[in-house]
This record gives C-alpha cells, sequence and structure tokens, in this order.
C-alpha cells in the first residue's frame, strides 16, 4: 500500500467513527426519549454521552489529522472551497456537540439520577425531549452528512 492508500484508510476509519458515534447517539436520543423508568434514561444517556465524548472524538481526530496528510498527497490544496468547507463543518459540528448538546445530555442525566428507579417525571421528559437539543442533533446528523458528502463528492471532481 502507498503513503496516500494509508492516509485514506485513516481518514476513512475517522469518518466512520463519526458516523458511528451518530447513528449511535441518535438511536440512544430516540430510545431516552420513550423510556418509562428514570434508570432506563441514565442509562441511555450514558451511552450518548460516551458515545460522543470518545466516538467522536476519536472520529474527528483521526478524520483531522489523516484528511490533512492526505490533502497534500493527494495533490489537492487546502485552498479549495470543498476542503476548507469540510473543515468549517468539523469544527462547527464539534462545538455544537462538545459545547451545547452535551450539556443538554448532561443535565437532563442529572436529573434522571436524581430519580433513582422511579417513573420518568414529565420534568425528565421534558428534559429528554427538549426543542433546542433536538433541533441540535437534528443539525449534527445534517452536519455529518454533508460531511460525509463532501468526502466522498468532492475528491473525484
Amino acid at each position: 500500500m502507498s503513503t496516500q492508500d494509508w492516509y485514506l484508510f485513516g481518514h476513512l476509519l475517522g469518518v466512520f467513527f463519526l458516523l458511528a458515534a451518530t447513528g449511535l447517539t441518535t438511536g440512544a436520543a430516540i430510545a431516552a426519549g420513550r423510556a418509562t423508568a428514570a434508570n432506563t434514561v441514565v442509562t441511555l444517556l450514558d451511552l450518548q454521552l460516551r458515545s460522543e465524548r470518545f466516538v467522536t472524538s476519536i472520529g474527528a481526530i483521526l478524520t483531522i489529522v489523516f484528511g490533512s496528510l492526505l490533502v497534500d498527497e493527494a495533490g489537492h490544496s487546502f485552498g479549495d472551497a470543498w476542503i476548507s468547507t469540510a473543515y468549517t463543518l468539523i469544527i462547527l459540528g464539534l462545538a455544537l456537540d462538545h459545547g451545547f448538546y452535551l450539556r443538554k445530555v448532561k443535565a437532563a442525566r442529572e436529573l434522571a439520577v436524581s430519580l433513582g428507579n422511579g417513573p420518568v417525571t414529565v420534568e425528565l421528559r421534558d428534559r429528554v425531549n427538549d426543542d433546542r437539543a433536538r433541533l441540535a442533533g437534528i443539525a449534527l446528523v445534517l452536519l455529518w452528512v454533508v460531511f460525509l458528502w463532501l468526502m466522498i463528492a468532492k475528491p473525484g471532481a
């Protein structure tokens, strides 16, 4: 395998981690919104937090490092619009994810922990189904889809 192939492999592995975290977090968020026991909500929100903190972070690091190495190796320029857009999207995505979304998840988790093994209260249901957090989650999914499209469509264009 050539150096470019190794860089591409590392980059694609990072993108896979990002997409895996997105799917895992989305599924856990939907399940948490439907759960009836507070301890189930805690487990699902823990899954979201770990997925976003670890899997997304690993994916972002791999994607950025190997993508940056791949730009030069593949003969592209950091000034290319699709590359600049990809960097912008990943920075925005990580800021929205770690700076806003995970705070909402953590706050809902703290409330769920305080309820112990009891049922989900109206207050917890409202926190888990928070409209702003849901919009942030949808924005993150759309952002990663556009990011993925850039990685698939633009390098060969």
